[in-house]
């Protein structure tokens, strides 16, 4: 996940790529014991703890920065709601080479990136390289908001909330020009506001209607 596979949300042509020099992923943990075990193995194959960084989840392998995160061990000191469930509900892509990974869906990938800004994005989109993911998805993801439409009831509520409060940030429209595709700009940034606004409105609709069912 985050930089390193969010290209892969992508399907359209893609002319610009933020690069990103760590690799993001999840692997099911639950507990302390558990992440030892983890940790004393992948020093048998050749990655060592990144102590400089000061990060608990940070590796290294042959020069690349590896942060393996945790689905839900509270000795780690953070955590993501959403990483549980975004585990469970992975789906496999094949990349160009032929080779099959495990990738969270758009949704549950858009939600992990929304609880990370709350809890690192120091209150700017504008810096926020989790901000800076979520616009990428709903720039260049053409079935974003149909997935959005059909997922799981749970994510839906919460993806309702947070865009509900992003649109009512008045330095939102300067946040998602910021990291909008070169050349699109002015008019992509507003599509991109519309979208979330009308999503919003049928989302509370049907979540409305259900409720009084």
């Amino acid at each position: 996940m985050g930089g390193a596979t969010v290209s892969l949300y992508a399907d359209r042509a893609v002319f610009e790529v933020r690069p990103t020099d760590d690799i993001d992923v999840i692997i099911e943990i639950l507990n302390y014991k558990q992440r030892q075990q983890l940790e004393e193995r992948l020093r048998e194959i050749g990655f060592s703890n990144d102590i400089e960084s000061g990060v608990i989840c940070r590796f290294k392998i042959r020069g690349i920065v590896v942060d393996i995160m945790p689905t839900d061990d509270p000795s780690i000191g953070f955590k993501n709601k959403w990483y549980p469930k975004g585990y469970e509900h992975a789906i496999i892509y094949t990349l160009n080479d032929g080779q099959k990974i495990r990738i969270l869906t758009a949704p549950y990938f858009i939600a992990t990136k929304l609880e990370a800004f709350k809890g690192r994005g120091g209150g700017d989109g504008r810096l926020s390289h989790d901000f800076e993911d979520i616009v990428f998805v709903l720039e260049n993801r053409e079935k974003i908001w149909e997935e959005l439409e059909t997922c799981d009831p749970e994510l839906k509520e919460y993806l309702l909330i947070e865009f509900s409060t992003l649109m009512n940030n008045p330095h939102i429209y300067e946040w998602i020009d910021s990291h909008v595709e070169r050349g699109n700009t002015s008019s992509q940034t507003s599509t991109i506001i519309e979208n979330i606004k009308t999503w919003v409105l049928k989302s509370r609709r049907t979540i409305s209607r259900n409720k009084r069912r």
